[in-house]
């Protein structure tokens, strides 16, 4: 396996296709840096030399991606939440955004998003109980039971 820019990429895959491994890059985007570089289309990973690799790794650190690319996206949707826009709306409450049908798809993509954890309450409590022979520390699932 090649390790580029901390991420994985396959030998027994063509160049493009192991290349969307890395967050921020799709098949399109693949493409383009094979023909840039002047990579076969049918070129396997394990098949580019070593100055081929190092070509690919300098004009990926001139790409946004991964993580740098998660936080622009992460910033985009907490500022969408704070001045209070509907799509930020949707996206504090879980639901699809950009106009989808809500009649079939709301539970799937509020389950999707993991807020029905907190609607169906799966959180758990922890207690210390003391008894005559000393005490027992008691783990439940569920809302904390009233006494």
């Amino acid at each position: 396996m090649l390790y580029l820019l901390g991420v994985n990429l396959p030998d027994d895959r063509l160049v493009s296709v192991a290349l969307t491994h890395i967050y921020g890059v799709g098949h399109t985007t693949g493409s383009k840096i094979c023909h840039k570089l002047g990579i076969h289309p049918k070129c396997l990973v394990k098949d580019l030399p070593e100055s081929k690799v190092t070509e690919i790794s300098a004009l990926l650190n001139t790409m946004t991606i991964e993580a740098e690319l998660k936080r622009i996206q992460r910033n985009n949707i907490e500022k969408l939440v704070a001045i209070g826009c509907l799509r930020g709306a949707r996206h504090k409450a879980g639901l699809p955004v950009w106009g989808q049908r809500t009649r079939t798809n709301r539970q799937s993509a509020k389950r999707c998003n993991g807020t029905w954890l907190r609607r169906k309450n799966f959180s758990r409590w922890v207690f210390f109980s003391e008894g005559e022979g000393g005490g027992t520390l008691c783990i439940g699932p569920g809302p904390y039971p009233e006494n």
